[in-house]
This record gives C-alpha cells, structure tokens and sequence, in this order.
C-alpha cells in the first residue's frame, strides 16, 4: 500500500467518525484470532495482540478489530504468531451485558515502510 492509499484511508477514518483521529504504527504479533461477521454481513477478525511500546522492552497486550477494507489488505499476512506491520486508530468497545467497555486498536490498514512505498510510487508513475 502507498502513501497515497494510506492518506486516503486515513481520511476515510476521519470522515467515518466526523472528528479527525491520529493514526498509529504498529508491529502485532496476533494471538487467538476469531472470524465472523457483524449484523450487517461485514466479515470482521478480531485478535489479542501483542506489541512493544517505543523505547520499552515490556510487552503489552490490547484488543485488536480489523473489517472491510482493512481486513483484507492485511489477510494474507495474518497468521497467529507472526509478527504483522499495521496502522489504526483507538475506539472504544462499548460495554454491554458479558462485558464492561474496553479500549480496542482498530486496524485501518498494512503499514509499509517509507522506502517501499516511495519504490511502488515511482514505479507507477
């Protein structure tokens, strides 16, 4: 995915919640992934990740979601235990009845490294 394609799915997330949300890299290593789809056939994953914070050793674990469009640009490369690049933002899970609301990373795509996606650019112009 380029640069481009990364601008335009950011704008997509803040068009999408009516408020402009930071987009954060991340180095995921994927645990217990579940599939499904929600109550309007979006087919969406769902998996504890594990991920290091920059400049600590601990590793920390959170909530991870990914649909539509995000789910599969990163499909092919989501596989429990290995390590996968992303970017998304944080959202809120709201609580119902099993559960109280927790904070969940949504994946909004595959993050590429600079000196790749300046590759892909040149090569499709």
């Amino acid at each position: 995915m380029t640069n481009a394609a990364n601008t335009s799915a950011v704008a997509t997330v803040a068009n999408d919640n009516a408020q402009k949300q930071r987009t954060y890299p991340r180095m995921v290593t994927p645990k217990t992934i579940k599939e499904g789809k929600n109550k309007n056939g979006t087919e969406f994953v769902s998996f504890i990740g594990e991920y290091r914070r920059q400049g600590k050793d601990k590793v920390y674990t959170m909530f991870h979601t990914a649909s539509g469009a995000a789910l599969s640009s990163i499909r092919e490369q989501l596989k429990e235990g290995q390590p996968i690049r992303v970017f998304g933002v944080f959202d809120e899970m709201p609580a119902d009845a099993e559960r109280k609301s927790k904070q969940v990373f949504r994946i909004v795509g595959l993050s590429v490294p600079r000196e790749q996606a300046a590759g892909e650019m040149q090569q499709a112009a």
